[in-house]
C-alpha cells in the first residue's frame, strides 16, 4: 500500500517589513541642505549635524538628525547616520562608484540611535571608513588620532535636532522639494540592489 503524502504548504512569513541588510543602492544620497547643519571640526575628519525634516503636512511629518562623516576639506561624505522617521538607518557611501550601502538600525537591541552613533565614532571610525572606501583617510586616522572632543556637542546638536521647531514646516517642504529635484536629476535616485549579508 503506497501512502501519498500531502503537499504541505510553505510556512507563512512572520515579518511585517524587509529586514534592511546591506542594501546596496547605485546612486548617491541627497546632498545635505548646508544651512540646516551645524559644523564640527575634528582633525581629519569634519562632522555636520542636519536638522531634518520631511513631509506634507503636520500630521505627515517626520524631524530628526542626519549626521555626516566628511573629509577635512568637507569634499567627500564616508558615512551617514539618518535618526529620523519609523525606520532609523546609516549609510556608507561609496564615492568611488557613486553608490552607497545603507543597514538598518534596532533600536530594541542597541538602544538609542544618537549614543550608538558617538560611540561608533568613538571607537570604530577607521573600521567604517574603510567599509565605505576611504582607507588613506582610515590611516590618517589611526596614525594621527582624531578630535573625539567634539563627540558630546554633536549628541547635543542631534538630540536638539529631534525637537519640533517653528520652521518644521518650512524645512519639510524644503526637503521634499530638494528630494523630488534630486531624483529627477538623478533618475536611478532610489533604485535598490540586494548586498551581501
Amino acid at each position: 500500500m503506497t501512502a501519498t503524502i500531502a503537499a504541505v504548504p510553505p510556512p507563512l512569513g512572520n515579518r511585517t517589513v524587509e529586514t534592511i541588510r546591506g542594501q546596496h543602492h547605485r546612486f548617491m544620497l541627497i546632498p545635505m541642505i548646508e544651512r540646516h547643519a551645524r559644523w564640527f571640526e575634528a582633525g581629519p575628519v569634519s562632522i555636520a549635524v542636519e536638522a531634518r525634516a520631511l513631509g506634507d503636512s503636520p500630521q505627515r511629518m517626520v524631524r530628526g538628525p542626519s549626521i555626516h562623516v566628511f573629509n577635512a576639506a568637507r569634499t567627500e561624505e564616508y558615512l551617514r547616520f539618518d535618526v529620523f522617521g519609523k525606520v532609523l538607518h546609516y549609510h556608507y557611501i561609496l564615492n568611488a562608484e557613486g553608490h552607497n550601502v545603507l543597514w538598518g538600525y534596532d533600536p530594541d537591541v542597541n538602544g538609542p540611535m544618537i549614543p550608538w552613533v558617538v560611540t561608533a565614532l568613538r571607537e570604530r571610525l577607521p573600521v567604517m571608513l574603510r567599509r565605505a572606501g576611504a582607507s588613506v583617510l582610515a590611516d590618517e586616522v589611526e596614525q594621527q588620532g582624531w578630535d573625539t572632543s567634539v563627540l558630546p556637542e554633536v549628541a547635543r546638536e542631534a538630540t536638539a535636532a529631534l525637537a519640533p521647531r517653528d520652521d518644521d514646516m518650512v524645512r519639510a517642504r524644503e526637503g521634499m522639494d530638494w528630494m523630488y529635484e534630486w531624483k529627477r536629476i538623478h533618475p536611478q535616485f532610489n533604485t535598490v540592489g540586494e548586498g551581501e549579508y
